[in-house]
């Protein structure tokens, strides 16, 4: 995954939210669970100030809050624009959340300035998202 492209950004922004958001639930195939307890261990070890961390369970791989999707991982753009849509395959997908979620946090996220990529903390936007998503072919 080439730095700085569409994927890249939209997985880094996805990998943020995870790192971030609260009352989580990440259900994950089972052969990947281990992976995930060990990253939530990497989380209390970089963020010790954290109380709560997302909640691991076995099943098809999704990332809810409350519930609700975190982001959109399938192939059709979703009506809903203001979820984050990734519309790339499923397993590499979660291979490459884990490996950003590492990387975020060996540089010190979410305390460190810039490490989100987002210049100035400027907020997420799904919509210029979407339009890069549709003039490449990744």
């Amino acid at each position: 995954m080439e730095e700085n492209s569409t994927r890249w950004l939209a997985v880094r922004e996805a990998s943020r939210r995870i790192l971030v958001e609260e009352n989580l639930v990440i259900q994950v195939p089972r052969d990947d669970v281990e992976i995930w307890h060990r990253m939530m261990l990497n989380m209390a070890d970089s963020m010790p100030q954290r109380l709560e961390f997302p909640i691991i369970q076995e099943g098809t791989f999704s990332v809810s809050k409350n519930d609700n999707p975190l982001f959109i991982i399938h192939p059709d753009e979703p009506m809903n624009k203001d979820q984050l849509w990734l519309p790339f395959q499923t397993t590499r997908l979660v291979s490459d959340l884990i490996q950003m979620c590492s990387e975020l946090l060996l540089a010190g996220y979410p305390g460190c300035s810039g490490c989100g990529y987002r210049d100035e903390e400027v907020e997420w936007d799904e919509i210029a998202h979407r339009n890069r998503l549709k003039t490449i072919d990744e």
